[in-house]
């Protein structure tokens, strides 16, 4: 028997105290019969992919090399299986190499700026995008602050005496003051821990044209060592370092000179020494920094950054009888007409405050299942990928019995509901396909960008070396942030660019990403070969509507071919998704809510 409860443990999918993302052992294997193939040997191109592979190891550009050999290398294929099979037994004997020696990397430091921030303290801290949403926290910033990642800010965490202080550093991350910096008195979530104070300053991110507001504890008990590490990292004299340290735990200059029986006027004169050997501009950078080293000391190098959780805090999960989880949340009225999401891999779950209220007033439950490899729900690696997401989903299904459901897939999401709907027609009152649909019409793969048009094709050839490549741009994220990865992804598509660079969306972006990446390499290698299970004959035998809204700006669209397809099934009708590209869902936010909507209501 399955069994279901509250999903608000450990916050992962993966076996407890198993390695997170870029640290994770490979799991697909090289097949035996590719070390004997017979294919030619391209001197030039195998050398570069050798090359490249090895160096993309530690060098984010030569990423992009690697993919773009490849990319030379299955043009020259008539298909891809004529690809597969014309890999020399060479350069796969080379890739293996490359492979074992990658299996047993250390995990890289994260350089990602937002995480740095809520890492290098050891207290309570939070990231805040403009708009108030949390783009990055640690685990004491969850207790203290009591939001995840991808929600609101409570300001009622704020003491109404810091309110003007904070609000002025909000209106200076939106560009509209000049405010870069303040010390904030913390109320936190429920009275635990107790009251605290916080710096509050403004971070830049690369690509972004408004600021984020760190909020960061500085009551951090000081200890020996962290005196030992300030006087040996800066040079200061053991006068020097005694101020410092009563400067941290008082904030005074008037209660360190009390304490050292000196004067005002002597303490001011070793703040400014202090203050010039560590280059600290002013008091408030003084304070960061020593709360910084305070930290440091405390917990040895980094504080701790919270794992997933789902940021709604509605999460419940199914136990299989062979011990997988399948997890889920909800947006929307609790008690509404339910509709089952089935997000893929460019968008996440979490939608603007406005977008679930209209949910809500309509009288909607929009479920969020979480698929297998992504946030707390567990795959079935002896599983085909998709026999894998249907068993996720119908074990949902039959958890949440509440009779036919509308279906919202989006991008390779709409794969499993499109073959549970074709063969259990009574379980759907409706299917949409939103985003990319490549799934539809596989000449589509030919018009993605180059990353994904070559990691798409090489999963058909070798899954083994996509996984590969896979854990070399996931220790890429892990070295440089997840900005590595968006950039590169949407660079292409300026409606994608423009969603991007927007410093609000950083909180659901973030979190799409963290939902997918929970689970590592393993996972997104089988989201790609999702994407290209078959679906014609799923197509054609739906027996339910099927409204496929197909984003106009993604460089896939073509009215041509999608119209052919639509005609296929008198049940499938094609919608232009005008203004949008691969993150449709926060672009067209508006028609999406309209048509689950609509679709729950039998229109």
């Amino acid at each position: 028997m399955a069994k279901t409860g509250n999903g608000q443990g450990p916050g992962r999918g993966t076996a407890p105290g198993e390695p997170p993302l870029s640290d994770q052992r490979l799991v697909f294997e090289p097949q035996p019969e590719q070390f004997d193939g017979a294919g030619e040997i391209d001197v030039e191109t195998d050398l570069d992919i050798i090359a490249n592979t090895f160096r993309a190891v530690i060098d984010q550009h030569a990423f992009e090399a690697m993919i773009a050999s490849w990319n030379r290398k299955l043009d020259k294929s008539e298909d891809d299986g004529a690809a597969a099979r014309g890999l020399s037994a060479p350069l796969m004997r080379q890739l293996a190499l490359a492979r074992q020696a990658m299996d047993h990397l250390d995990m890289p430091a994260d350089n990602d700026p937002l995480n740095r921030a809520v890492q290098e303290v050891g207290g309570a801290a939070v990231v805040l995008a403009p708009d108030g949403r949390i783009a990055a926290t640690n685990e004491l910033g969850e207790a203290a602050f009591g939001g995840r990642q991808g929600v609101f800010l409570d300001r009622g965490v704020i003491d109404p005496r810091s309110e003007h202080d904070f609000d002025a550093l909000c209106r200076a991350a939106n560009a509209r003051g000049n405010r870069s910096q303040a010390i904030l008195r913390i109320m936190p979530a429920g009275g635990r821990p107790p009251a605290f104070l916080a710096e509050a300053y403004l971070l830049e991110a690369p690509g972004q044209d408004k600021s984020f507001v760190v909020i960061r504890s500085i009551e951090i008990d000081w200890s020996a060592e962290a005196s030992a590490r300030l006087a040996t990292a800066f040079g200061l004299s053991e006068a020097e370092t005694e101020v410092a340290r009563l400067f941290y735990e008082t904030r005074s200059i008037e209660r360190v000179a009390a304490a050292r029986g000196v004067t005002v006027l002597t303490v001011r004169g070793q703040i400014k020494t202090v203050m010039a050997k560590t280059e600290a501009g002013s008091q408030a950078d003084l304070i960061r920094l020593l709360a910084m080293v305070a930290s440091r000391a405390l917990i040895g190098r980094h504080g701790v950054t919270a794992a997933w959780r789902d940021p709604l805090g509605r999460e419940q999960q199914v136990r299989l009888e062979d011990g997988r989880i399948v997890a889920w949340t909800w947006m929307g009225a609790e008690d509404g007409r339910p509709a089952v999401l089935s997000r893929g891999f460019p968008m996440g779950y979490l939608l603007p405050a406005e977008a679930e209220a209209r949910l809500r007033a309509a009288g909607v439950k929009l479920y969020a299942l979480s698929r297998p490899g992504y946030g707390n729900s567990t795959l079935d690696p002896a599983l085909d990928v998709l026999a894998d997401n249907l068993a996720a989903l119908r074990a949902f299904l039959a958890a949440r019995d509440e009779g036919p459901v509308v279906g919202v897939g989006t991008s390779n999401g709409i794969v499993p509901l499109l073959a549970d709907a074709a063969a259990r027609p009574e379980r759907y009152r409706a299917l949409i396909a939103i985003g990319y649909t490549g799934v539809f019409d596989r000449s589509g793969v030919q018009r993605l960008p180059l990353i994904q048009r070559t990691m798409m094709r090489m999963v058909a050839v070798a899954p083994w070396l996509v996984e590969m490549m896979a854990k070399s741009g996931h220790r890429m994220m892990q070295q440089h942030g997840v900005d590595w990865y968006l950039e590169r992804a949407y660079r292409t598509r300026p409606r994608d660019m423009a969603t991007y660079g927007d410093p609000n969306m950083a909180p659901l972006l973030r979190n799409a990403c963290a939902h997918l990446l929970t689970q590592g390499h393993t996972a997104f290698t089988r989201d790609l070969m999702l994407a290209r299970a078959p679906v014609d004959a799923d197509l054609d035998r739906l027996a339910v509507p099927l409204l496929w809204l197909a984003p106009t700006e993604d460089g896939v669209f073509d009215a041509a071919r999608y119209a052919r397809i639509a005609r296929r099934n008198s049940r499938v009708a094609m919608e232009p998704l005008e203004g949008a590209a691969e993150l449709a869902l926060y672009q067209r936010t508006d028609r999406i809510i309209a048509a689950i909507i609509a679709a729950t209501r039998g229109g």
